[in-house]
């Protein structure tokens, strides 16, 4: 049955009936603001000189005669239509209340309350379209509930959820000429359903046939199933040279009922290390945990980790090679005039495992000089990461801030972030400050202090001249700097010596350590960062802050790289101290940046490759550092059976190669990565089923509800209602049955009253002797 809908409309009448509104309206607009511009300025100049109140309420009382008169002669008509409104097919709201949406997560919040909260914003505008809507509640089958009830789980059957089947009965139980909508209040999973697909494909064809839309809300929380714990990323270098250490770390995530203790169990090679107990808290947690491991004799050192005692207990295994690499490659940035450079280059090039790759910006900050480039060095640091990955090591030697531009300082942060290593050289208090607060300093293991140059000067100037004094001038002969430079060292004053922190021998090893570095001069750093390990520090002098002394050598973790700082010189005048035989400043360098190198990524490698993946889901593999032929295969690793299979190349992203694999079954899985005649490289996964199950954790099926909204002609609510909600006009929706006008002007009290406010005006004019 029909029923009528009013509208209500303003139409102009007189001289502008025929206009169009807006154009109706800008005359009317117009002639209304000259009127009372010469209203305003007819009673400023008065015959007869007027007090400022009487003045107001002239111009009062003329204004609004005049707005009635305006509005009078505009002839303002009230319309009225009537409409046959057509009849709108009522809305369907089906609540999920299986136990997957009743179960309430660590917050106590259930995905029901999220997706209630967000219907009853969207509640107006589906009433105001379909009228009122009727609301099922669902687990096995659709029950009509009211919506107040619809945030209780009833008693109904939540062993399983019956999506599909209920979308179809509702659809089968529809009211004479269909469902205007079905919103379904639902994470997506249903149990009962062998082939998602093809149930899909079914419900989507129902729909269809009843021009029925779905609107699909789905329900989120933080419920991650039972209790569980999982490796999810194992880190170990691929190769570290031999009679050094590395770091192997581990991520578990876990969900805990309740905070517990757990055994983890580490294997190195053939022996099994005493378990180390790790506090597991209660709630969904992410816990990292390391251990530092001794690589002696070259070879393959596997490793087995075990996550607690049962005998299905989370492993993960991984393999380290231990051989020396073919050269340490570094990067040296020379950032003013030092003796240490050539003396340091020297060193290195005489130890074939070490190329080195100098970049020379000599010129002071502001200087006119050309920066000539000398034969065999780059011309410039790098701006991009990719542009340090043909190094292991990258020194910033004598160098100012004001020298490194923003686009280098930042990839050079991320090139160490991503593994690489740094060494800070600046036994210079002006050029060391001059990078506190900066992209620089954000990655080092201490926090410089502020700069002690003169005032005016700025600090870059202020450390070349300083560098300068110490060469002693300019000179054209090296052979000449180098006497100089060997004669002022014997007017210097005694040296100073490294005092070794306990730290260093463990990770150095007795053999960089047995010397004691000596020095003449160093920066002052005002402290080291949380995290940061202390090796070295001055024998006597204390730090600019708390009560150590100053700090000479210190290490840091930054992401899976590494960076160093040294703020004594380069060593160069203990050299100039020793007999010409004694090599203990060579040894120290050498040793330090093979140290530095050591966990350098070499050769062929995974890149965030899982530890754990589900059957029959495909796998996307990445291997970075392979340059030629690489092939792919995955075998059962618990299995006599030969299972190997090959993986199929899938293209390149960057630098890394891209393999996809789908497990065919569950159990431990090795991919080895061959690169020609090289050793394989060897990654273990655990393949295992989805528990699935209404409990089990898994997450909202938002990719299932998007088909099926897409598919009907719905949508996916996301806070706003669909366009097919919003109200459309009278006119366009209905057939007009009546319209009655009613002209608002043509009334006698309106003009008595415009008569009234004339008649007062007159009288306090007569009164003001203007008339």
């Amino acid at each position: 049955m029909n029923s009528p809908v009013h509208s209500f409309a303003w139409r102009f009448g007189g001289p502008l009936g025929g206009l169009p509104p807006l154009v109706a309206w800008t005359l009317l607009g117009i002639v209304g603001v000259l009127g009372a511009v010469w209203i305003v300025v007819s009673y400023r100049r008065t015959l007869v000189a007027l007090a400022p109140s009487p003045r107001r309420i002239l111009v009062t009382l003329r204004l609004l005669l005049w707005a009635g008169l305006l509005l009078a002669l505009a002839g303002p008509t009230r319309v009225e239509r009537t409409y046959a409104k057509k009849e709108t097919r009522p809305l369907a709201v089906l609540v999920d209340q299986s136990a997957s949406m009743t179960t309430p997560d660590n917050r106590r919040q259930r995905r029901i309350d999220d997706a209630l909260r967000q219907w009853r914003l969207l509640a107006p505008a589906a009433q105001a379209a379909h009228g009122q809507p009727r609301v099922f509640a669902f687990a096995d089958s659709p029950a009509p509930v009211a919506i107040a009830a619809a945030s209780v789980n009833a008693d109904l059957p939540a062993t399983q959820t019956r999506l599909f089947a209920s979308l179809d009965r509702l659809l089968a139980d529809a009211p004479p000429g269909g469902w205007g909508g079905i919103v379904a209040l639902t994470d997506g999973l249903d149990t009962t359903a062998t082939t998602a697909a093809d149930a899909l494909a079914a419900t989507t064809r129902t729909a269809l046939a009843a021009g029925t839309p779905f609107y699909l809300l789905p329900g989120r929380n933080r419920y991650a199933g039972g209790a569980f714990l999982t490796l999810r990323e194992l880190t170990v270098p691929a190769q570290v040279p031999p009679r050094s250490s590395f770091r192997l770390e581990v991520t578990l995530d876990s969900y805990q009922p309740a905070a517990r203790d757990l055994p983890l169990r580490l294997k190195v090679g053939d022996t099994w290390r005493e378990p180390e107990v790790v506090r597991l808290d209660a709630g969904r947690r992410a816990l990292a945990w390391s251990a530092d491991i001794p690589a002696d004799a070259p070879g393959t050192l596997a490793i087995e980790l075990v996550a607690g005692s049962a005998p299905d207990a989370p492993r993960a295994r991984a393999e380290v090679r231990i051989a020396a690499p073919t050269s340490t490659r570094i990067l040296y940035y020379q950032g003013a005039l030092d003796w240490g450079y050539r003396f340091l280059a020297d060193i290195l090039r005489r130890d074939p495992a070490f190329t080195l790759m100098p970049i020379f910006n000599l010129a002071p900050v502001g200087s006119a000089r050309p920066r000539a480039t000398p034969a065999g060095a780059l011309p410039r640091l790098p701006d991009v990461a990719a542009g340090y990955d043909a190094f292991d090591v990258v020194v910033l030697a004598n160098a100012t801030a004001a020298q490194l531009s923003s686009a280098q300082q930042t990839a050079l942060s991320t090139w160490v972030r991503g593994g690489g290593v740094l060494l800070f050289l600046a036994p210079d208090d002006a050029a060391s400050h001059s990078f506190a607060g900066s992209e620089v300093e954000k990655m080092l293991p201490v926090v410089f202090g502020s700069g002690n140059t003169a005032q005016g000067e700025d600090p870059a100037v202020a450390a070349f001249r300083q560098n300068m004094r110490q060469v002693g001038g300019a000179h054209t002969d090296s052979e000449a700097r180098f006497d100089s430079e060997a004669a002022r060292a014997t007017r210097t004053p005694p040296l100073s010596t490294f005092a070794w922190e306990p730290r260093a021998a463990v990770l150095f090893g007795t053999e960089l350590t047995q010397a004691a570095p000596r020095f003449a001069n160093y920066a002052r750093v005002r402290r080291a960062k949380p995290g940061a390990e202390v090796l070295a520090r001055h024998p006597a002098d204390p730090a600019p802050e708390g009560d150590e002394r100053a700090i000479l050598l210190a290490l840091q973790r930054y992401g899976r790289g590494q960076t160093a700082v040294l703020t004594s010189d380069a060593l160069w005048r203990w050299k100039l101290d020793q007999p010409s035989r004694e090599r203990g400043v060579e040894i120290f360098w050498q040793n330090l940046f093979a140290w530095l190198g050591r966990e350098r990524q070499r050769g062929v490698r995974f890149e965030r490759a899982p530890l754990l993946t589900e059957n029959n889901r495909e796998l996307t593999l990445r291997l970075v550092g392979a340059s030629g032929l690489l092939t792919l295969s995955a075998r059962r690793d618990d299995s006599a059976v030969d299972t190997a299979q090959s993986l199929l190349p899938a293209g390149e992203d960057g630098p890394a190669r891209l393999f996809t694999w789908t497990p065919p079954a569950d159990g431990s899985w090795v991919i080895e990565a061959r690169l020609g005649a090289d050793l394989p490289v060897r990654h273990w996964i655990t393949v295992a089923t989805s528990p699935g199950g209404e409990t089990s954790g898994v997450p909202p099926d938002e990719g299932l509800l998007r088909a099926l909204a897409e598919r009907t002609g719905g949508a996916v609510l996301a806070g706003t209602a669909p366009s097919a909600w919003r109200t459309v006009s009278a006119e366009a929706d209905a057939q007009l049955l009546r319209e009655t006008t009613e002209p608002l002007w043509h009334q006698a009290w309106i003009f008595a009253a415009l008569l009234s406010v004339y008649a007062v005006e007159l009288v306090l004019r007569r009164r003001q002797r203007l008339l």
